[in-house]
């Protein structure tokens, strides 16, 4: 199969010989149309051969000159204070986060919490397959306290199918939906039959590739199966390129005494693996004991703890531990 180049160099022989038949009769319009083209194809062919010449790699120089002409990666705060502090406000737009944890440990309670804060100043979506209706419902009562809360959080049970989820989610991002969690991995279908291990390296690698694309967050909730969890090996069901894929890679274990960590033990955007002590307070909240935030403006002075509205959208407030 000849490529483009030999196409375009084959059709102006073809070309030079018309022009010639052309102005040997005096034609002397279609000689100028057949030389437009013939030049035409000139300058496409030269493009061909630049584009081949010219390097991939560029100096270290040039590349941070690049990186430094962008507008910094927009981060979106999950809302729960000692999380947002540790991943440095929030997390970047274009990250696939992955969440696995024993059963009854409250992964899917984080994240309709996490929903439920972005809800106060944007839209987001629940991928619910784990739950009917009637207790969704009950859950987010529990969490949702404002009208616009309940407007802004979609809940979609019907797309299971991974190729199915991958154009709801970028149907929604084009709509301007930036964050998504999906409950859970294990309910996902694929179209083609496959090994469990393959299933679920192809439903992570779609994923991450589609947060990338479509510059959104996405948060899928995986599991754990009970030998990791018995000798305290963090590791997602199923294994695969599992991890691999993931931006942000979460595990929610309980310890000997039945206390809740949260383990961050890969962080691509900012290189820091973390562990985080949590329960729930008596409002149903997540919170910490391990440290106590302050916040601060671009002048270093101490403010009030701003609402996560203005968080996200203000990125000279910063925050710190006393």
């Amino acid at each position: 199969m000849m490529n483009l180049f030999d196409e375009l160099e084959d059709r102006n022989r073809i070309l030079a010989n018309e022009i010639s038949n052309a102005e040997s009769v005096h034609n002397d319009a279609l000689a100028i149309e057949l030389k437009k083209e013939l030049y035409s194809n000139k300058i496409q062919m030269l493009n061909i051969l630049t584009a081949k010449e010219k390097r991939a790699g560029i100096t270290a120089r040039e590349l941070k000159k690049e990186v430094d002409s962008k507008p910094n990666i927009p981060r979106y705060a999950t809302g729960i204070e000692s999380l947002d502090y540790k991943l440095f406000g929030g997390i970047e737009i274009g990250t696939f986060v992955q969440l696995a944890g024993e059963s009854g440990v409250g992964k899917t309670h984080l994240q309709l919490e996490i929903l439920s804060n972005i809800a106060k100043y944007g839209k987001s979506v629940f991928f619910n397959f784990e739950m009917g209706d009637t207790r969704i419902v009950k859950r987010l009562e529990k969490l949702l306290t404002s009208d616009e809360q309940w407007d802004n959080l979609i809940i979609d049970s019907d797309s299971r199918n991974i190729d199915e989820i991958c154009n709801e989610i970028t149907l929604y991002a084009k709509s301007g939906i930036k964050f998504f969690t999906i409950d859970s991995k294990m309910k996902i279908d694929t179209t083609e039959s496959m090994q469990d291990y393959q299933k679920f390296s192809a439903i992570s690698k779609k994923l991450a590739e589609l947060s990338q694309k479509q510059e959104v967050i996405i948060f899928l909730i995986n599991q754990m199966n009970e030998d990791d969890i018995k000798n305290k090996r963090l590791a997602f069901k199923g294994s695969g390129d599992q991890k691999y894929d993931s931006d942000l890679a979460f595990f929610y274990v309980k310890d000997e005494d039945g206390n809740r960590k949260l383990i961050c033990n890969k962080n691509r955007q900012d290189e820091k693996e973390f562990t985080l002590n949590l329960f729930l307070d008596e409002n149903y909240k997540t919170q910490s004991n391990d440290y106590e935030i302050v916040y601060k403006d671009k002048n270093n002075r101490v403010i009030a703890k701003p609402t996560i509205t203005e968080f996200v959208a203000d990125d000279t407030i910063s925050m710190s531990m006393l």
